[in-house]
């Protein structure tokens, strides 16, 4: 496959998470813990037969960056266990629609807290991202008791959190990727092992957490980063979107969840505010 097609592949097969989640037994919890700590087993395994150099400096780097690996690690953890646990509250439409307001997010963190500036442009970006998501709240009834409205609210805090992640990525530019990814998913593990540890996290379906794992987590991860060195990244960016649209696509066939008018508008008006901003960077 040429780096198009692998970015497209990798963002299909991105875009079946929200299925594979809810088809797994197991809570919202349970499947972010599941792809951590898999993944992070696997990943170790892998670097250990094919870079065991990396794992050497593993300990030097963490006691260099502890700081905002901790942090990416905790952020990784928290993006995914919100965004799972909002699955099964809300249909994934709603859900993959609101967390994609995370670029518009870093935006925001970016200008707040490395000061970068925000234009006239930026702002109206932002605007239109935000409105998009009060539209689709505006179709649901403001109250706890109703599953789509948490599940909304489950939904952009963890775009919050993941909008984290390039923020703190920023200070890590020297660490090795592979030994990123791998320090990320190791913290993520612990941040998470205390509350699965409480609570009752469901019983596997180990089929749909092995294709969670295996094809989502590592396979899609090394297939769109392999995709990156041949593609540019404003069309990596708009490629980017193939991940909600195909997630609405694959919820109507194994779900049979149509979106409502306010969730394709909302949505709409989210996508193009980050793919506007993707294009302008």
């Amino acid at each position: 496959m040429n780096g198009r097609a692998k970015v497209v592949v990798s963002m299909l097969i991105w875009g079946s998470v929200g299925i594979f989640g809810r088809l797994s037994g197991l809570s919202g919890l349970g499947v972010a813990f599941a792809r951590v700590f898999l993944g992070a087993l696997v990943l170790f395994m892998v670097i250990g037969l094919t870079r065991m150099e990396l794992l050497r400096e593993l300990p030097m780097i963490f006691r260099s960056n502890w700081k905002p690996l901790l942090g990416l690690g905790t952020a990784l953890a928290l993006n995914w266990a919100f965004l799972f646990t909002a699955f099964n509250y809300t249909t994934i439409a709603n859900a993959v629609m609101v967390y994609y307001i995370a670029p518009i997010l870093a935006t925001l963190m970016s200008w707040r807290f490395l000061g970068e500036t925000i234009d006239r442009k930026t702002l109206s970006l932002i605007i239109l991202a935000f409105l998009g998501l009060i539209l689709i709240m505006s179709g649901q009834e403001i109250s706890f008791e109703n599953r789509d409205f948490v599940g909304i609210l489950l939904a952009f805090t963890a775009a919050f959190f993941y909008a984290m992640i390039p923020n703190l990525g920023r200070f890590l530019k020297e660490v090795d990727g592979k030994i990123l990814t791998l320090s990320q998913l190791g913290i993520a593990s612990f941040v998470l092992l205390p509350f699965v540890l409480l609570q009752d996290v469901g019983k596997p379906v180990w089929w749909t957490v092995l294709v969670l794992v295996l094809i989502h987590t590592v396979f899609a991860l090394f297939l769109y980063m392999e995709g990156l060195k041949e593609v540019e990244v404003k069309d990596a960016a708009l490629l980017s979107y193939l991940d909600p649209a195909s997630a609405v696509v694959y919820a109507f066939l194994v779900f049979g969840e149509v979106p409502g008018t306010r969730t394709v508008i909302g949505g709409v008006l989210i996508l193009l505010a980050s793919a506007l901003d993707a294009l302008r960077r």
